[in-house]
């Protein structure tokens, strides 16, 4: 009687339990993508497909803004605390939004990293915004930087999304009275910065002229 040839590649899973194995690796896989993608979804949906969407920017430098004031935000710093934009009135503002994979933002990191050393005595505060990015490796950047000043990470998207942030870096100005004063996309050079936040100390200090 013929016996049945051992199979040299060894037992095989039996089909519906083989099937059953690929599509939970499919689905994990998956999962984080649908939810990347219902994310940006529901920020161009919500802003009309005209804000919240990120890619690359075909616009460099500083852009106009319209005058106003500066959205409120609620951020989860790194070591704890919960910061909102308007805790920061009377202060010029610097928001940064950024995120440590990106070659752009690692590259300007140590000059903004030493330009708040030097502006965080005139009434200036930074506030980085880490966004698409992972704790661990923010906190590392932010270790081998040596970056003082106030980072958190944009976890949900929300305040990238209110901001109109298209891609990274993006850097936002706000007055010490609360107002949005100048945008820049991409990154910026010491000279750039200075000079925006001379002028924009040099406002906070004028006081009215007698009429």
């Amino acid at each position: 009687m013929a016996q049945a040839t051992p199979d040299p590649a060894g037992p095989h899973l039996p089909r519906t339990r083989a099937i059953s194995q690929r599509t939970k690796v499919l689905i994990a896989a998956g999962v984080p993508i649908l939810l990347v993608a219902a994310l940006l979804i529901w920020g161009t949906t919500r802003t009309g497909g005209k804000q919240g969407r990120p890619g690359v920017n075909d616009v460099f430098g500083e852009v106009s803004v319209i005058a106003a004031p500066a959205k409120d935000f609620q951020l989860q710093t790194l070591d704890g605390r919960t910061l909102r934009l308007s805790d920061l009135r009377g202060k010029v503002v610097m928001v940064d939004f950024w995120a440590s994979w990106w070659n752009p933002c690692r590259v300007e990191s140590p000059m903004l990293a030493e330009a708040y050393d030097y502006w965080r005595e005139r009434g200036v505060e930074f506030v980085g915004i880490s966004i698409w990015d992972q704790r661990p490796a923010v906190e590392e950047f932010i270790a081998l930087n040596r970056i003082r000043y106030t980072n958190g990470i944009d976890t949900t998207g929300q305040i990238a999304i209110d901001y109109g942030v298209k891609g990274i870096p993006e850097k936002f100005f706000v007055t010490a009275s609360g107002q949005l004063a100048k945008k820049v996309i991409g990154p910026i050079t010491r000279t750039r910065l200075d000079a925006i936040l001379d002028a924009l100390t040099l406002r906070a200090l004028a006081t009215p002229r007698p009429g």
